[in-house]
């Protein structure tokens, strides 16, 4: 993001008013924020359309910013909120009403909506070169493709070509990615205080996802044809019929009733689509986990979570006409988006408290009954209730419940869970986890998938497009209880209990400590030192703590108790009741009830350590990528892997080119500078058992290395000519010779066939 976004120029050059050009430009101006607010909303109610259409670009660079620069500073414009009430604040106030959905910046995007031949152009070079790729990758379908712009000499798409009120959303989720504070650690932080930008975020959602109308029915009613494209005669005809957001909204037509089925056609219309365009911006750009670093933004992480809350809202009590089915599919879009997010960070979130920013948005995730009138509190949900209503959510979204519950537990038994904060943690997860008949539908959609029986071959078919589409067509489906996760999970239980033991050493010792110092007197208080010297916690704390892992140890038995059948090992947990477990016994008797267990989880019986045995996927990686090395120096191991992204950003598709190119140039080139393409390799376990790996090849395209810069040895020879440069007068002639002859080498290298240009498809596996 430190690249500028947007960097092309106004869409035309007519000379706009000196005092509203002044009032758009910040840095030519001493105009204060309310007074730009106030001279842009006077324009917009007193312009024709076309000063507005010129003045458009202006104004949304003035409210998000150009590159990193972040224009008003929505995100640190805050006003204090308190029992749903706000207390005024006259910038963020004013910034507030300016931008909000009955504000004059939708004014004026709706008075540009009036012509769908006004539109404004995104250009790829103007965007993090990861989201052009993910836009660029998604040519021929969902939203994108009947937006594409196209050069006049080109059949490829250059960039987006969007109406005022695609525009202005696009650029308003992309502003997310600027969020840089980190409110978490902040001392200062207040409870209260909400930024302007997350309140629109709110507001947005509320307006064009309501819970209290049909989206068909938002005002003001769009009564022209906004989503016609402009005919383009290099765009693929292919493009212009997928209007949809995906490929298919409905998996599997059996699965709906008639009434749906004749209305999920009318979504994408003059009705539903700014709903859709809304959502649609959130989730693409949002929870595209390669815009970011491996350390997210805190606040867009809360951002997330109120966003996959809305559409729990939206999607169960949203109140909707027979023409406005958006609810009915909406969550089904990005369900997958929303697990592709989920699992990259479960793997490479920090390990730090802010995991529990993550954890929060998974658990919001995976239990809509939440967000459902009919159902706020769990037990009062029938299984029968369950199986009707959630067993769909669950058969699209089974890998949140499988996957990521495996990769949470990997990633507890890594970290210290005798602690408040990661015990509350390990407890909720667990808690969850133990919803009476959630992991009974897991298990039975699991047997479903694994024996395919004809009868459920609808559900089947769904749940195959939803593992295709969240991991691709390599993907191989593991039981949330096979052999391997099994293993973990019992190390997991083994970990519980030794903290719990450690927890309640050193809870008796806080209390035996207590009890003693209260019979010494004042002096001798003061003169004996108390036994318990150092301790991370106080005493409520460790109770919360003992208190935490209690319940978590039992919450773990039931989860595995839920597939005893299916492991023979697993037979002792039947003869425990967990009902001889209560909040009232002490430790000892809790693990004297346990004694056969633990007997049951020895090293030397289950052939395993106390370490556990990591089987995550590993990847021959890019060698460009790897982590710095001895000989190597880790600055410029770091400028190494900037310079190749900067030059893949710019010319990417020159290297390409010169790659495949027969011309003098091209050999020459390809012999000094440009890397052959490479073959990388992923091993991923088996399902049968055999400890054996599957190996899937990767293709990584030409592409120019500086890797080389970054060795010492580099480094020693550079010092070294210069060294002679400075003391020899004629050394710099005899190095120029040097290359001379070296590029001519080069040039009969090629002339002798010795140098032919790349092809991909003669690299095959060794």
């Amino acid at each position: 993001m430190n690249s500028p976004l947007f960097c092309y120029p106004p869409v035309t050059n007519t000379t706009l008013s000196s005092t509203l050009s002044a009032s758009v430009d910040s840095n030519k101006s001493g105009y204060s924020l309310m007074e730009r607010i106030r001279m842009i909303t006077s324009y917009i109610d007193d312009a024709d359309e076309r000063d507005l259409y010129n003045i458009f670009v202006d104004i949304i660079f003035e409210i998000f910013g150009r590159g990193s620069d972040k224009g008003w500073a929505l995100d640190k414009l805050k006003t204090r909120v308190r029992d749903d009430q706000k207390y005024i604040c006259l910038e963020p106030d004013s910034a507030f009403h300016f931008l909000s959905s009955s504000g004059h910046i939708f004014k004026l995007c709706y008075k540009l909506l009036s012509n769908n031949l006004l539109k404004f152009n995104i250009y790829f070079s103007d965007l993090p070169v990861e989201l052009r790729q993910k836009i660029d990758r998604s040519f021929g379908q969902s939203y994108y493709g009947s937006r594409f712009l196209y050069h006049a000499d080109s059949i490829s798409p250059i960039g987006l070509n969007l109406n005022s009120f695609e525009y202005y959303m696009f650029h308003f989720a992309i502003y997310g990615l600027k969020l840089t504070s980190d409110e978490i650690f902040n001392d200062n932080y207040d409870a209260n205080e909400q930024s302007v930008y997350k309140l629109l975020c709110l507001e947005y959602l509320n307006f064009f996802l309501p819970l209290d109308n049909s989206a068909s029915m938002i005002l003001p009613q769009i009564q022209f044809n906004v989503l016609s494209p402009i005919p383009n005669q290099n765009q693929n005809s292919s493009t212009s019929k997928l209007l949809n957001f995906i490929k298919k909204d409905v998996a599997s037509n059996d699965l709906l009733t008639d009434k749906m089925l004749s209305s999920s056609w009318m979504l994408t219309s003059e009705a539903t689509w700014r709903s859709e365009v809304v959502a649609f911006f959130f989730a693409d750009i949002w929870l595209n986990y390669n815009l970011f670093s491996n350390v997210p933004c805190i606040d867009l992480t809360k951002l997330i979570r109120c966003f996959i809350k809305h559409l729990h809202l939206y999607s169960n009590c949203a109140k909707y006409l027979p023409v406005d089915n958006l609810k009915l599919i909406l969550m089904s879009r990005h369900g997958i988006r929303i697990y592709q997010y989920l699992s990259y960070y479960m793997v490479n979130w920090p390990q730090d408290f802010s995991f529990r920013l993550l954890l929060e948005n998974w658990l919001c995730f995976i239990q809509p009954w939440r967000y459902d009138d009919l159902s706020k509190q769990q037990c009062s949900i029938t299984e029968l209730e369950m199986n009707d209503k959630w067993r769909i959510f669950v058969i699209r979204n089974l890998l949140c419940y499988t996957k990521l519950f495996y990769l949470a537990i990997k990633r507890f038994s890594c970290i210290d869970v005798c602690s408040p904060r990661y015990s509350i943690m390990v407890y909720r997860m667990l808690k969850v986890f133990t919803h009476p008949y959630l992991l009974k539908m897991v298990l039975d959609i699991e047997n479903m998938y694994i024996s395919n029986q004809p009868q459920k071959k609808k559900w089947n078919t769904l749940l195959t497009e939803c593992l295709l589409e969240a991991e691709g067509p390599l993907f191989k489906y593991e039981l949330m209880f096979s052999e391997e996760r099994n293993r973990e999970y019992k190390l997991f239980y083994l970990k519980l209990q030794k903290s719990l033991d450690h927890v309640t050493l050193e809870l008796r010792r806080f209390q035996e400590d207590q009890v003693d110092r209260n019979n010494l007197s004042m002096l001798e208080l003061i003169l004996t030192p108390k036994k318990n010297k150092i301790s991370d916690y106080t005493l409520n704390e460790w109770t919360d703590i003992e208190t935490n892992l209690k319940s978590s140890l039992i919450f773990m038995e039931q989860i595995i108790n839920v597939n005893v059948t299916t492991t023979p090992i697993m037979a002792d947990f039947s003869a425990w009741s967990i009902s001889s477990v209560s909040g009232n016994n002490t430790t000892s008797s809790f693990f004297n009830k346990s004694h056969s267990l633990l007997q049951s989880f020895e090293p030397n019986k289950m052939n395993l350590s106390f370490k556990p045995v990591t089987r995550a996927k590993e990847w021959e990686i890019d060698p460009d990528y790897l982590e710095a090395l001895s000989y190597e120096n880790y600055f410029l191991v770091n400028l190494s892997k900037f310079l190749r992204n900067t030059v893949e950003l710019y010319f990417n598709s020159n290297i390409l080119r010169l790659s495949t190119e027969n011309s003098i140039f091209a050999g020459i080139l390809r012999q000094a500078l440009i890397r052959k393409p490479i073959k990388i390799f992923s091993y991923e376990p088996r399902n049968d058992g055999s400890g054996k790996r599957v190996r899937t090849p990767k293709i990584l395209p030409p592409t120019i290395s500086f890797r080389w810069m970054a060795s010492y040895f580099t480094i020693f020879w550079i010092l070294v000519l210069l060294l002679f440069t400075l003391v020899f007068n004629n050394i710099g002639f005899w190095i120029s010779l040097f290359f001379v002859f070296y590029i001519i080498y080069l040039c009969l290298k090629y002339l002798f066939g010795y140098a032919p240009p790349f092809k991909w498809d003669n690299i095959h596996e060794d």
